[in-house]
């Protein structure tokens, strides 16, 4: 509460890294090269993981666009599914998969093949010959575009990292007789509105943990999985109700994380929290329902 008695706005935090900006723009020059875009999402996140200039440069642009929820095996099927029928009824073309492994479109054979026919439609009504329709891959950073790219290609063509900010530049991959692709940086949000938004995109590495507040969003993750209907094993503590701070410190002791034996160390705590959920560690958790 302020002085007025009303309540405080939700803090809002300012993360927008000088290539972040240049890439937006080099993108938006680069989409009038595009057929289409397959913004990529974090399945756990997928509310949080939606960068809304870049859904509303593509509405400007007029591109078709298909979300892809990726990391699909960390979160949980049932809910992965929520997303997908919510998101249709939005209108969008959506598909769930893990990037990572498999080769191929997998889950993606499908609405690309429609997406080549309406290239080849296009062109032929344009008196042009057909090709191999172009794709732009974007997102947040550490969703995994680049793995995406590189399953798409059948190769390592792209650098992956479990960090954000692997790829700083555009990357054209040619897949002969099937499509080009082009890999964009990660672009995140100019502000990031509130600490609920920061703790989901901190929880699945979409930014750096150096730069937020590591013990306040490593209590506040710790809150959400406590308040879970079947919570984390590995995260058993004796009073979920007790408040971030107090949640963390008892995790700490649980783990054994202390400093000269008794007193808890809160930033190795909150560290191994998010960096554990971030792999996968602590099983396949969701952290945004569906509306």
């Amino acid at each position: 509460m302020n002085e007025s008695g009303t309540p405080k706005a939700p803090r809002a935090f300012s993360w927008f890294p000088g290539h972040m900006r240049k890439a937006l723009r080099l993108l938006e020059e680069t989409l009038v090269l595009a057929d289409a875009v397959l913004m990529v999402l974090d399945a756990r996140i997928p509310s949080s993981s939606r960068q809304p200039d870049l859904e509303g440069m593509l509405r400007r642009k007029g591109k078709d666009s298909l979300l892809v929820l990726n990391k699909a095996d960390l979160a949980e099927k049932s809910e992965t599914e929520r997303w997908l029928a919510c998101l249709r009824r939005e209108g969008h073309h959506v598909a769930a998969m893990r990037a990572v492994t498999g080769r191929g479109p997998g889950p993606l054979e499908k609405p690309l093949e429609q997406l080549r026919q309406a290239v080849h439609s296009r062109r032929k009504q344009r008196g042009l010959l057909p090709r191999d329709p172009r794709l732009v891959v974007v997102g947040i950073p550490n969703v995994g575009k680049s793995s995406l790219l590189n399953r798409l290609a059948g190769a390592a063509r792209a650098c992956t990292g479990a960090k954000p900010g692997v790829t700083r530049g555009n990357q054209w991959v040619a897949v002969p007789g099937k499509w080009q692709i082009l890999d964009s940086p990660g672009i995140l949000y100019p502000r990031i509105e509130g600490e609920d938004i920061l703790t989901s995109l901190a929880a699945v590495s979409c930014v750096s943990l150096d730069a937020i507040p590591l013990e306040r969003v490593g209590g506040l993750l710790l809150e959400r999985l406590l308040r879970r209907n079947h919570p984390p094993r590995a995260l058993d503590v004796e009073d979920p109700e007790a408040g971030p701070e107090a949640l963390l410190r008892a995790l700490a002791r649980r783990k054994s994380f202390l400093l000269n034996a008794q007193e808890e160390d809160l930033p190795r705590t909150a560290r191994w929290l998010l960096q554990s959920f971030a792999r996968g560690d602590l099983g396949q958790v969701t952290l945004e329902t569906a509306p």
